[in-house]
């Protein structure tokens, strides 16, 4: 587990310092990130942000982040196809950061899950249930997910 803490300087000064944390995630080969918190917070689209930033700026072409919260069906299968669609050109230059409800809280969240390579869940200490985090893993599947981070702001 990775704690992140706010940046208050720097290019990342609205979102957080996620270094370390990028390094980690490219121990394993992804082209679409799905982070997902059990918790109804913005802070899932701040962090999404942050590592797209941060991996734009290290590897020069651009990753895109798409905000999925409180997603309709509509947007998830929009979404998952396009995604379905960018998997099959293989092109290892695009990745794609999606910032997701908690499939619990928001079902339809599972279709976007499903095409994702690896999932990150963030969890907020003091406010983020173990129970409801382990359901989540049960639904994406342990074999997906990447990795937790736990925020202290």
């Amino acid at each position: 587990m990775t704690k992140t803490m706010p940046r208050h300087t720097g290019p990342l000064a609205n979102g957080y310092d996620v270094h370390e944390l990028l390094y980690k995630l490219h121990s394993r080969p992804w082209l679409c990130l799905a982070v997902v918190s059990p918790d109804q917070t913005p802070n899932t689209l701040r962090l999404a942000n942050s590592l797209a930033e941060l991996g734009t700026q290290q590897r020069r072409h651009p990753v895109e982040v798409i905000d999925a919260l409180q997603l309709d069906l509509e947007q998830s299968t929009t979404i998952a196809h396009r995604i379905e669609s960018q998997k099959d050109v293989h092109d290892a230059e695009r990745r794609v950061v999606i910032a997701l409800d908690s499939p619990i809280a928001n079902p339809v969240a599972i279709g976007v899950l499903g095409v994702a390579d690896a999932v990150l869940i963030l969890l907020k200490k003091g406010v983020s249930s173990i129970p409801e985090a382990r359901s989540i893993i049960k639904i994406i599947g342990r074999e997906r997910l990447i990795g937790a981070v736990l925020t202290v702001d």
